[in-house]
This record gives C-alpha cells, sequence and structure tokens, in this order.
C-alpha cells in the first residue's frame, strides 16, 4: 500500500490551460439563450408522426416492456436516450423532446473548440448562427435524429480538425467514440 501512495504523493489535479474570460462568459451565454429558445412552450404543439413513432418506443422502453430495434427506425440511441429522459422525469410532449433541446443547445457550443481556427470572433459569430438558425432552432424541438446527427457530426469535424493540428492521440480516440454514436443515432 505504501508503494503505491508513494507512486501518487507528487501528484496534482491538472490545470486548465484558460482562464474564465469574455469568451467563455459569452459562449456559456449563448448555451444558455439557446436552451431558453429551445425549452419554451416546448409542449406547445402536437406530436408530428416521426415523434411519435420515436416517442411511443421510447415509452415502451421506459415502462421497461420490451423494445427490438427494427431497421426502417433510425438508430437505438435515440430511444434509448428518451426512454432514459421519460424515465428519470416523467413522460409528456416536454420530456419526450427534452433530449434534443440539450443536444441543439449543445450544439451552440462547440464551435468554441474551433476558436484558434476560425479566430475568437469567428467562434462566436458561427455560435450565434446556430443560436438563432431558425432550421436549427426547428430541429431542436422536434424528436428526430437530425440534430443528434448535426452534434455528433460538428463535434467529429472539431475533433478531427483538432487532431490535423495538435497530432494528439486523444482526439482519434473520442472520434472513435464520436462515430459509434453516430452509426448507433
Amino acid at each position: 500500500i505504501q508503494a503505491s501512495i508513494d507512486r501518487f504523493k507528487g501528484w496534482r489535479l491538472p490545470r486548465f490551460r484558460r482562464r474564465f474570460g469574455w469568451l467563455e462568459a459569452s459562449f456559456l451565454g449563448l448555451v444558455l439563450l439557446a436552451l431558453g429558445m429551445r425549452l419554451w412552450e416546448l409542449d406547445g404543439r402536437a406530436m408530428h408522426y416521426d415523434e411519435a413513432i420515436h416517442v411511443y418506443y421510447a415509452w415502451r422502453l421506459s415502462n421497461l416492456e420490451e423494445y427490438i430495434h427494427a431497421p426502417w427506425m433510425h438508430g437505438p440511441f435515440q430511444i434509448e436516450f428518451t426512454a432514459l429522459i421519460l424515465r428519470l422525469l416523467g413522460d409528456n410532449d416536454f420530456t419526450a423532446r427534452l433530449g434534443y433541446v440539450l443536444f441543439g443547445s449543445a450544439l451552440v457550443g462547440l464551435p468554441y473548440f474551433l476558436r484558434d481556427h476560425l479566430g475568437r470572433a469567428g467562434a462566436w459569430l458561427a455560435g450565434v448562427m446556430l443560436t438563432v438558425s431558425p432550421v436549427m432552432l426547428y430541429f431542436s424541438r422536434f424528436g428526430r435524429n437530425d440534430i443528434i446527427m448535426a452534434f455528433w457530426a460538428t463535434a467529429l469535424l472539431v475533433l478531427a480538425w483538432r487532431y490535423i493540428h495538435e497530432g494528439r492521440d486523444r482526439y482519434l480516440y473520442l472520434g472513435s467514440a464520436v462515430l459509434a454514436f453516430m452509426f448507433a443515432t
């Protein structure tokens, strides 16, 4: 035991290279604004046919009924993720769409990780455009896999770009995980 303790004596938590400045605060504000826009009256309209199909199977899974993935549907990730939310927060139109809102809001923050390549202003403007885009807003409030795939594709772009410029293996490993989630979605 003493050898294990000695091995970690000089170990410290890693320090963040960046401080929380105006750019980080503005991206946090954009993500929160996007979240607010996407949550506003989320349950204010009826379910679309495609949403209803996905939510039905997610509802069944959340009630611990049998779910067998069928090839005519999108991948099982969105069904399982929505089922988890329904199981934790209850089943209604709001919670059925909540997972898509979370992915759509997180998508707004991804340009932050390209700030060294797009420039600080360019990354922030990309975040603004993702926040106020009517298409992104619509699909972030719609129970289909489109916004989840947009998130995964953008995350993969960020990871590939950072791997090309930094050459760190962790970006390849994270990119592999994102690809797996893309196939599952």
